[in-house]
């Protein structure tokens, strides 16, 4: 059995890729720092949005580690354009895993494949305990995952900051736990 902590970013101003954490989001990232120096994790896996390292470099500077990014951690992709009716596109997502919302998105079964894939390789490389720092959308994709009843009002209760530990037997999710 291998584990790994994946982890939500702090609160944003933002969903660019750029967007940077609010102050409020700045101060749980340096908050988010001691819970994870009690867990002792020895990798940093990073979404390559801002908002997703910057969650995790408070941390990674105290314990001197490098923040490795993987573009697979990246936020789900809706629409290549904006959309104002986002939110019912989210919503049918978890009713129909294959629903695309508009040209150039991906559906929430394409995201948990992706995150999935990364996940599993970061298992792979034999780390004792990872985090990794990702996004809300990509995050509930993962959960359910390991529990198809994870669903649209489960997403939107997520936390920012919000940690999970999900456990792997061997390249397989098996199970995951909301860390208080």
């Amino acid at each position: 059995m291998a584990s790994l902590i994946l982890i939500r970013h702090c609160e944003s101003s933002g969903q660019a890729p750029d967007a940077p954490l609010t102050e409020a989001g700045t101060r749980a990232a340096v908050a988010l720092a001691d819970r994870l120096q009690a867990l002792q994790p020895d990798a940093i896996y990073s979404s390559p949005y801002l908002r997703a390292r910057t969650t995790v470099q408070p941390f990674a500077e105290r314990a001197g580690m490098a923040i490795v990014e993987d573009e697979r951690l990246h936020e789900r992709a809706l629409s290549e354009k904006p959309l104002d009716d986002w939110l019912d596109h989210i919503r049918r997502s978890y009713e129909d895993m294959d629903h695309v919302a508009g040209a150039g998105g991906e559906s929430l079964r394409e995201t948990q494949n992706r995150a999935l894939a990364a996940l599993t390789d970061i298992v792979g490389r034999g780390h004792r305990l990872p985090v990794v720092a990702s996004h809300g959308n990509l995050i509930s994709a993962i959960l359910r995952a390991a529990d198809p009843d994870f669903g649209f009002e489960d997403w939107r209760a997520l936390r920012n900051p919000d940690l999970f530990e999900l456990s792997f037997d061997g390249a397989r999710l098996v199970g995951y736990r909301r860390i208080e």
